[in-house]
């Protein structure tokens, strides 16, 4: 996938392929780009044919390479990242699977190719990323691997300030994790990942304090996750600048990640879902707010900025940490709502009809919050 990155610019690219009609079996990616290049990274999407318009209705050729500056997941539909890599020179996210151990790609279906390139340079800068799939026969397959790819939405650095963003996802069923790494951006002092056994110990799995290549920690033999126990990802940031910067795709926003493939493949834990299929990610605060305190703030926010922004991210953060559940219900049940029963109301502008209706879809949650007792 070649394109030119004119001097001084950001560049976010796009190409779809198509799997065989016999279907893949993936053992192993080699995957390499130029300089300048943040990462690169394959998804998975629901199509059968190559489109010849977006999700917008814009009309494109999909099999050349098109611009994704929104993200390939605002123009494609997507549901699950199957390689790539997030740092220049690295091995990638598969590259090497155990033996026997296989990512599955069904019969026909679409890829998305996506690159994010940054030239900082004044010349023109050249680049061509490819990825290189290594197969084996159906019938060697004897474990199916999915790929982990925690991705936490909830953070929010002030001007000049420092932040953490700490996010929680639950393990179901025991899988082998067999290599680990993390994406921030520019603003990423240090990142840390933690497995919590279902008793309570915390263990160390992953720490960098490099945003721009961070290492892929290769696990030999694959690491065990056990069920019931649960992952949990900490981004530190320090903002030199004066604005507030928040998650997003640009190098002007800020990520926090952790990406790893694992075996055998359990959407519930790549998606930190729940059986019902809606989040069950819980977020951490570092402050000293109550329960009361922070569910009043959320509905300040919501209403101050007609929707989820800044200030409602900042209510999570400072919470106090051993409120963690119950605020996390709270946020995820604004989530939903907003994109549900509450979808009509808060998208028609009043902010203060939408913070009622969520008010009373969410009583449960907002009042759990509220009794719940910190230190």
């Amino acid at each position: 996938m070649t394109s030119t990155i004119a001097p001084g610019s950001e560049s976010y690219g796009c190409r779809l392929f198509q799997v065989p009609p016999e279907g893949l079996v993936i053992r192993g990616q080699d995957v390499a780009f130029g300089p300048g290049g943040h990462h690169v990274l394959l998804y998975r999407t629901p199509y059968r044919a190559i489109p010849s318009q977006d999700e917008q209705g814009i009309a494109v050729d999909a099999l050349t390479e098109h611009d994704c500056s929104e993200g390939a997941t605002a123009r494609w539909k997507v549901d699950a990242v199957v390689g790539g890599s997030e740092s220049f020179g690295s091995v990638g996210m598969l590259h090497r699977l155990p033996d026997g151990v296989g990512v599955v790609l069904e019969p026909n279906v679409v890829l998305v190719m996506s690159t994010h390139y940054l030239n900082t340079t004044s010349a023109p800068l050249e680049v061509d990323a490819r990825i290189n799939m290594h197969t084996m026969p159906r019938e060697e397959l004897r474990i199916e691997a999915g790929l982990l790819y925690m991705d936490n939405h909830v953070l929010r650095v002030a001007p000049f300030g420092e932040a953490s963003a700490r996010m929680r996802c639950p393990v179901p069923e025991d899988v082998h994790v067999v290599s680990l790494q993390s994406h921030m951006h520019a603003r990423g002092a240090a990142f840390e990942a933690s497995l919590i056994a279902p008793s309570g110990t915390t263990t160390s799995i992953y720490s960098t304090t490099s945003w721009q290549e961070p290492p892929v920690r290769e696990l030999d033999p694959p690491l065990l996750f056990p069920r019931g126990s649960t992952v949990e990802i900490r981004c530190d940031y320090k903002n030199s600048e004066a604005r507030p910067v928040a998650y997003g795709l640009s190098s002007s926003d800020e990520m926090c990640q952790l990406i790893g493939p694992y075996f055998p493949k359990n959407a519930r834990f790549e998606r930190c879902e729940d059986e019902s299929g809606a989040t069950a990610a819980t977020w951490v605060g570092s402050g000293k707010a109550s329960g009361a305190e922070t569910v009043h703030c959320l509905r300040e926010a919501m209403t101050r900025e007609k929707g989820v922004g800044y200030a409602y991210y900042d209510c999570v953060h400072a919470a106090c940490s051993t409120l963690a559940a119950e605020v996390s219900a709270v946020v995820r049940c604004h989530e939903a709502k907003r994109a549900a029963d509450c979808a009509n109301r808060c998208q028609g502008g009043d902010a203060e009809d939408c913070v009622s209706c969520l008010a009373q879809a969410c009583a449960a949650e907002e009042q759990a919050a509220r009794h719940a007792d910190s230190p």
